[in-house]
């Protein structure tokens, strides 16, 4: 799975960067800017599987950035790459809607929860919190659970 982070915010695009290749096993390209990533998206339409974007981008925003990709995407008949917003509030679902987004996160976003959401976005299955993957039987054993049935 390929995947396109843009985020202005050095630790958001780390925090989500790193959840992406160590929990989805994405290979992860980074965008610092909007106008950068609108460019890339625009000039590799098939590159990527999923856009993670930060609606707090300046000066336009990500919300801005992410309508006029599908925007674009309609107009000239092209189905758009499923996106995720990483929002501050939870009343920016309303401009998430407004762009187009498959899926929002409020920040700091949990990096299980992202890693889960992306997945979901390209069809693949990702197993709930508490599962019998080794990172569920990693925080339990942290958390001092018994683990021994895992």
């Amino acid at each position: 799975m390929r995947v396109l982070v843009v985020a202005e915010n050095v630790a958001e695009r780390l925090r989500a960067v790193s959840a992406l290749k160590l929990h989805a096993d994405a290979e992860v390209t980074e965008a610092e800017d909007a106008e950068t990533a609108r460019q890339e998206l625009l000039r590799e339409r098939d590159a990527y599987d999923v856009i993670v974007i930060d609606g707090d981008l300046r000066p336009r925003g990500g919300f801005a950035i992410l309508y006029d990709l599908r925007q674009q995407a309609a107009l000239e008949g092209f189905e758009p790459v499923p996106s995720l917003v990483m929002v501050e509030r939870i009343q920016d679902d309303w401009l998430a809607d407004w762009a187009g987004a498959n899926a929002t996160l409020l920040k700091p976003v949990d990096p299980f929860e992202l890693s889960r959401r992306v997945k979901e976005l390209v069809g693949e299955s990702a197993p709930p919190y508490g599962g019998s993957s080794g990172t569920a039987r990693q925080v339990a054993s942290a958390l001092g659970e018994d683990v021994s049935g895992a």
